[in-house]
């Protein structure tokens, strides 16, 4: 391997850095990628790059997208790539689609390593996504973040005309992913990770009481529940959030309360009268 294509020092310094810069924005699955690809235009020198978050399903590792992200793409690159999500998604693409059967928990190539460049540009991906949206090479990067099955997505691109991306540059990705991708759902927010927006009214309103430092019983005074409900209500939470107690719970949301992304719930008025009971710590009967 010629010394060009090692990584040098700044390489790994400024991948930290970018790293860093993404982790204070962890708390929203929208910045942080956002500033993740823009970074990495930067870093790797690319004029464009999407990608997001998605989970490989059933036995042959169909992808199911939950997220999608870009940055660089004018108007009508845009119009593009959200119309090929909408129609074909990720299985449209046959650099994608060969990476299903890559083993390993981090692989990132260029389109000649997996396809050919006959199946390239008569692929529908590359005609009726890339080629429309001005691009011609690429080079992906797919990080396996659970083993069942959540992976991260990164494709820089770059367009006809341009050369393709070196060795120096798929290390430069591939040593990026590596570090940022264990990062994805805890110091980062992964987007499919649950919000409290979707919840219940009688779960927001629970939720709410809980963030305000509420017990069991004082959340049951001022909502006007028994406790047996309360208690209910608790439990669902723990299961819809995936945490087994109300340390968790709060360690759980608090931490994405200041991203955006995640607001307080909002928690309807209650009745002053059941306000005082609750202060006094009486349950209603």
């Amino acid at each position: 391997m010629g010394k060009s294509n090692l990584l040098r020092v700044r390489d790994v310094r400024d991948a930290y850095r970018l790293i860093g810069e993404c982790r204070d924005l962890g708390g929203d699955p929208a910045l942080w990628h956002r500033r993740m690809f823009e970074g990495l235009c930067g870093l790797v020198g690319a004029p464009q790059v999407t990608g997001g978050e998605g989970r490989w399903l059933g036995p042959e590792r169909v992808v199911e997208a939950f997220s999608a992200f870009e940055f660089g793409l004018d108007r009508h690159g845009r119009e593009v790539y959200a119309a090929f999500m909408r129609d074909l998604g990720p299985s449209g693409d046959p650099v994608f689609c060969a990476l299903w059967h890559r083993r390993g928990r981090l692989v990132t190539v260029t389109q000649p390593q997996v396809v050919s460049d006959a199946d390239w540009y008569r692929s529908v991906g590359y005609n009726e996504y890339r080629r429309r949206g001005g691009a011609a090479h690429t080079l992906t990067s797919v990080y396996l973040v659970t083993d069942a099955g959540a992976i991260s997505a990164i494709a820089l691109q770059r367009a006809i005309g341009e050369r393709d991306f070196d060795p120096r540059e798929q290390q430069l990705l591939n040593f990026f992913h590596g570090e940022l991708g264990p990062l994805i759902g805890r110091a980062l927010v992964s987007d499919s990770e649950p919000g409290p927006d979707d919840l219940a009214p009688r779960l927001r309103q629970t939720l709410a009481c809980l963030l305000e430092g509420d017990s069991e019983k004082q959340v049951a005074a001022r909502l006007g529940l028994s406790l047996a409900t309360t208690h209910q209500y608790v439990t669902a939470l723990y299961r819809r959030f995936a945490v087994r107690s109300r340390a968790q719970l709060l360690a759980c949301v608090l931490r994405r309360v200041g991203g955006g992304r995640w607001r307080l719930p909002a928690r309807e008025v209650v009745p002053d009268t059941i306000r005082g009971r609750a202060r006094r710590g009486v349950t209603r009967r």
